[in-house]
């Protein structure tokens, strides 16, 4: 009788291995023929899907004693590992085959692999982490779909949830400085009596300096609770706002650096959701702790508790109730502040898809200091447009407000304002990378003052990133 050319000890032990798992499911040929590299390939992720991850194991380890790069053997064992519980195994073989593979399909599935593996160990984070991985070498959009929906699954159960922010913006005013070259000045309680200063020329700082905003944040919320219906978090969040000065802006104001206008804050608070009405709405309250900082120096530490509600009025709008009180400690010379906001909103989506939202506040702030005592109203009006305009995704708002300040220094009654404000942000999702698409916003302001020192106007393009899943 003829025989075979003779195969290497690994594939005859893979060989046995299988036959033995496949006894456990039926008879099996007296004399079965022995596999080659492309058989035992498909034979070990057939014995992964049934259940026999030791099998698969001995495959992709022969397989691997043949070829150490052997990208589909890589992957089996990764499947296999994690089924035997040696998640570190799995995530190391998974992460080999990314690094080998060329092809899309090569690297998906190692994504795949690895992030199952991370998921499988409790690293939840950073599984997310490989499933944007995922998403962003999918070979067509059913994978994709794929990639998306286990993200959202993982993501569900990750009691950690991680938030980072990026922008950069260039501004016509970085420092909320006036528009106006002069004021009005009226000054009380000096040593020759009170003063009237009529077209008073501003100092540099006090004018609209332009430049560049970058800011950084990251959020973090840590799930205490959770079960149907509640979910109790312990928040985080840091905050980081630097400015670079045009050129212009330094030649008005030479002594003036962007680290003058500097702005960092550090927040730790408490949230609490609930369902009510069968999910129909929901009710949401905080509490909060902030330290801020300006110009490198402490300005303010505050607490804030906060209540809302949201209640579907129909399948298709929602309503929203908020309030919130809040007590600010001034540092460095401050004055103390207290507060409280209502606001009140309502949103819809239209047959043809698009969202339309109106919502109004009332702020209350009361203070030693008159320029930070006063009351605003503010009306905001918002639209998403249901489809891409040159294929961005645009939002847009307007908004006006009036404020009163009782008393101002520099002023003799007071101070009215009246600011209107107008948004469009675009979304570009064809440059997507890992899920995250960038966007631009444009934005303009103009706040008119019976106090020429607060008249202003300002003109921006702020460059972001935003997740879409």
């Amino acid at each position: 009788m003829m025989r075979g050319a003779r195969l290497p000890p690994s594939f005859r032990r893979a060989t046995l291995a299988l036959l033995a798992a496949l006894a456990l499911a039926g008879p099996v040929a007296a004399e079965p023929a022995a596999l080659n590299p492309d058989q035992m390939r498909v034979a070990a992720g057939r014995a992964t899907a049934s259940g026999q991850p030791l099998a698969a194991k001995a495959m992709a380890e022969a397989l691997l004693a043949r070829d150490r790069d052997d990208i589909q053997a890589l992957l089996a064992l990764s499947r296999a590992e994690r089924d035997l519980g040696d998640y570190d195994a799995a995530r190391d073989a998974g992460m080999r085959a990314w690094s080998l593979g060329r092809r899309d399909e090569d690297r998906y599935a190692a994504a795949l692999a690895v992030a199952q593996a991370q998921a499988s160990k409790g690293a939840r984070t950073r599984s997310q982490f490989w499933l944007r991985r995922a998403v962003e070498v999918a070979p067509d959009d059913r994978a994709e779909a794929r990639a998306i929906r286990d993200y959202r699954y993982v993501r569900a159960r990750n009691p950690w949830a991680t938030q980072l922010s990026f922008t950069l913006a260039p501004s016509s005013n970085v420092n909320g400085g006036t528009s106006n070259e002069t004021a009005d000045l009226y000054l009380s309680g000096t040593p020759i009596g009170d003063l009237y200063l009529p077209d008073a020329q501003l100092g540099p700082t006090a004018r609209a300096l332009s430049g560049v905003e970058l800011a950084l944040g990251v959020s973090a919320s840590r799930r205490l609770h959770e079960t149907a219906t509640e979910k109790t978090t312990l928040d985080m969040g840091l905050l980081q706002r630097s400015h670079i000065l045009s050129d212009e802006a330094k030649r008005m104001a030479p002594t003036a650096s962007g680290s003058d206008f500097a702005y960092s804050a550090a927040t730790l608070g408490m949230t609490h959701k609930r369902k009510i009405d069968d999910g129909r709405g929901d009710l949401r309250f905080g509490l909060a702790t902030q330290r801020t900082w300006y110009g490198g120096d402490t300005l303010a530490q505050s607490v804030r508790a906060s209540a809302a509600v949201g209640y579907a009025l129909t399948p298709k709008t929602k309503g929203q109730l908020s309030l919130s009180a809040d007590r600010e400690n001034g540092l460095n010379g401050r004055a103390d502040v207290t507060g409280w906001r209502l606001g009140a909103g309502v949103g819809r989506v239209t047959d043809s898809g698009l969202q339309l939202s109106a919502a109004i506040s009332h702020s209350d702030r009361d203070s030693a200091s008159g320029a930070l005592d006063f009351r605003e109203t503010e009306i905001t009006l918002g639209a998403a447009l249901p489809e891409p305009v040159m294929g961005a995704q645009v939002s847009f708002s307007l908004s006006a407000a009036d404020r009163h300040h009782d008393s101002l220094p520099f002023a003799l009654n007071g101070r009215d304002d009246k600011r209107l404000a107008a948004r469009a942000t675009m979304a570009f999702p064809a440059l997507d990378y890992m899920g995250f698409v960038p966007d631009v916003t444009v934005e303009a302001l103009k706040n008119s003052s019976t106090v020429d020192l607060y008249d202003r106007r300002e003109f921006g393009v702020s460059l972001g990133v935003r997740s879409r899943f």
